[in-house]
């Protein structure tokens, strides 16, 4: 064998391992991404916990979820340092009064809020809504956790049937003509 084989032989073993070494990279980065990206199954009593709490809404008002039963009820986790978060917050004002309209009193969105009591106070002065926005503390991080984002991902969206059992969750930003498709067909 003279050098010039030697040479291609030593570089074909390079490539191949080159090769073998981005597909294990490969791999493994996708089993990491679907464990972390999965959404782990809600808890079978996530919506009687829902339903057991009040929460003070940003202007300081009671609300008890019980007294939502038998709406369609979309829950929206979000926080004001979520930019996805805040973006979306428009679309649903919208489709809030979109719905109120067209089926009252049956449907309600609520948004509970992860972060500091102050700063939904804040943002809630300072960009009003037409749905409630709720102080939600550790005790909104247990729901949204309880309904199956235990990452704790924002925004962190969930529909709730008039049964009240959960019918969808949705990860990230929501597509607002998806969601009301999906709400309406919950009537």
């Amino acid at each position: 064998m003279n050098a010039s084989e030697t040479q291609g032989k030593r570089l074909l073993m390079r490539m191949l391992s080159l090769l073998a070494l981005a597909f294990i990279l490969t791999a493994a980065g996708a089993w990491f991404a679907t464990r972390y990206y999965s959404e782990q199954p809600a808890a079978h009593h996530a919506s009687q916990t829902f339903f057991s709490q009040r929460f003070e809404t940003a202007d300081n008002s009671p609300l008890e979820l019980s007294s939502l039963r038998g709406k369609v009820i979309v829950v929206n986790f979000w926080a004001t340092w979520c930019p996805p978060c805040v973006e979306e917050m428009p679309e649903l004002d919208a489709l809030q009064r979109e719905l109120e309209a067209s089926s009252p009193n049956r449907v309600k969105i609520i948004g509970i809020g992860i972060d500091s009591p102050s700063n939904i106070r804040q943002f809630a002065a300072k960009s009003p809504v037409g749905y409630p926005l709720l102080l939600g503390g550790t005790t909104g991080n247990e729901l949204a956790r309880l309904f199956g984002n235990d990452k704790g991902l924002l925004p962190y969206t969930v529909i709730i049937g008039q049964d009240g059992n959960m019918l969808k969750t949705i990860v990230g930003k929501v597509r607002i003509d998806a969601l009301r498709t999906q709400v309406r067909a919950a009537l």
